[in-house]
């Protein structure tokens, strides 16, 4: 089915639902003056220059919340400055939360750096002169913070390194041409990063039942599928093992680097990649090996099947909204046109992004909240079809002064079986809803192979495992 018959299919299915309630048609100024209302809100925060009490400049910092809906939200920057104050239940409830945070994590609360990253990441191709600016200055609270080319969500190491961040970080300085593919520092740089991401892929097949660490479920793992924590045993010892866990929002952050690099013939996809993973209760990890191509269609296939099988309706870890994959996915499809065929089919990604349309679901899981519209709308034009109805209403939701009055929870600390700490930002939601409103080319300003051998052989792999797909 072509992505034009799909649109018109689902559209007739769903214009019951989310079309019909938006009401005005939409002109085409209005996405113009909503993106410089949005640009004002920004220039108003002064985000780059904001630091925490100690001098640091980290930029943009979270809200935090013990619901999705935002109630008793509190700015990381209180918690971190010591300054939660008062007698209210509201507070003396915070002060009691950020002591568990603390226990949780094995240290004090620290700042964030992930904000920045996601920042960086989805405005800095947007043709907007202040976003330039502001994208410059918020890379340089985590471009150099890595640890041998892995990133991480705090802005110390005493919280192990995570793919999502490597992924997300490597895409935001590839995004900004920080990383510089015409020099052979910056092709040694983006080895590096692809290098460690890689390594992270798990070595087996392992069971949901058989996957718990200090009586955590993790779900199951798949082989040759990015795990979120690479060796944390190592970086925190064992009493902190976050656990072995896949997840299909953070393989696709982190796919982006290693396609890109692929695309750009830096890696060959023939070349084998050592493996190994601590498990719960051994002393000696799991090890084994894999081609960079097995790996890259283990995790394509694991991001098809989310899609296809239905199971990105219910959101995933860390992320809650449906909404928040669908982008991420869309983007790889976006950038990388020749994998279209290995990556799924973009028919199925527009179904799903319809199917949104007319869903029911509240908190973060509302397909109107101001986030999801942003996230669904940038997915709508990373494939070709119309975005107007999630425009409508990023709209006619926008305050006077360019924000979104909902709290926007992008993702959780925690999971829907324990208290959840979710994080939310201003700043975020206005970020995706300017590249909603003003969808910049997708491409990171460097021509890539139309028809390279990597995605020959790829090619090749997907029909030999057509089966599993």
């Amino acid at each position: 089915m072509s992505i034009a018959k799909a649109t018109e299919s689902a559209e007739g299915s769903f214009s019951s639902g989310f079309f019909a309630a938006q009401g005005r048609p939409l002109a085409a100024h209005e996405p113009v003056l909503a993106a410089e209302r949005a640009v004002a809100y920004l220039l108003s925060q002064r985000l780059d220059e904001r630091a925490s009490l100690d001098g640091r400049r980290v930029g943009i910092q979270s809200s935090l919340s013990l619901s999705p809906a935002g109630e008793g939200s509190i700015e990381l920057y209180e918690l971190l400055d010591g300054v939660v104050q008062g007698t209210t239940p509201e507070r003396q409830k915070w002060r009691h939360v950020a002591g568990k945070i603390e226990r949780k994590l094995g240290f004090p609360l620290e700042p964030e750096l992930f904000s920045n990253m996601l920042f960086v990441a989805v405005t800095a191709n947007l043709t907007q002169p202040y976003l330039r600016r502001m994208c410059k200055s918020l890379l340089a609270t985590f471009r150099r913070s890595d640890a041998r080319g892995l990133y991480h969500f705090f802005t110390s190491l005493r919280f192990a390194c995570d793919i999502d961040c490597t992924g997300v970080a490597a895409r935001a300085r590839l995004m900004s041409s920080d990383i510089d593919l015409d020099t052979p520092e910056g092709r040694a740089e983006l080895r590096q990063i692809t290098d460690r991401i890689l390594r992270s892929a798990a070595v087996c097949d392992v069971a949901s039942a058989d996957n718990q660490s200090h009586g955590k479920e993790n779900g199951a793992l798949t082989r040759h599928v990015f795990k979120v924590y690479l060796d944390d045993h190592e970086v925190q010892g064992a009493e902190y093992d976050r656990g072995l866990k896949n997840n299909p929002v953070v393989v696709a952050n982190a796919l982006f680097p290693v396609l890109f690099e692929l695309a750009s013939g830096g890696r060959s996809p023939s070349e084998v990649i050592p493996l190994r993973e601590f498990f719960d209760g051994s002393a000696t990890p799991r090890t084994g090996q894999a081609s960079v191509a097995e790996i890259v269609v283990a995790n394509l296939r694991f991001l098809r099947r989310h899609l296809t099988s239905g199971a990105y309706r219910r959101g995933c870890r860390y992320y809650g909204s449906p909404d928040a994959f669908l982008c991420f996915y869309s983007e790889l499809i976006a950038q990388f046109g020749p994998m279209t065929s290995i990556l799924g089919s973009p028919e199925r990604l527009v179904e799903a992004i319809l199917e949104r349309r007319g869903a029911q679901g509240e908190g973060i899981e509302d397909p109107t909240s101001s986030l999801n519209s942003a996230l669904r709308a940038i997915a709508a034009a990373n494939l070709g079809i119309d975005r107007s109805a999630e425009l409508r209403t990023l709209i006619d939701r926008q305050t006077e002064d360019g924000c979104f009055p909902d709290f926007g929870p992008l993702y959780s600390l925690g999971t829907s079986s324990t208290a959840s700490v979710y994080f939310g930002s201003q700043a975020l939601s206005v970020a995706f809803a300017l590249r909603a409103f003003l969808p910049g080319p997708p491409t990171v300003g460097r021509t890539l192979r139309s028809d390279p051998a990597w995605t020959r052989l790829l090619r090749q792999m997907a029909l030999e495992s057509r089966a599993a797909f």
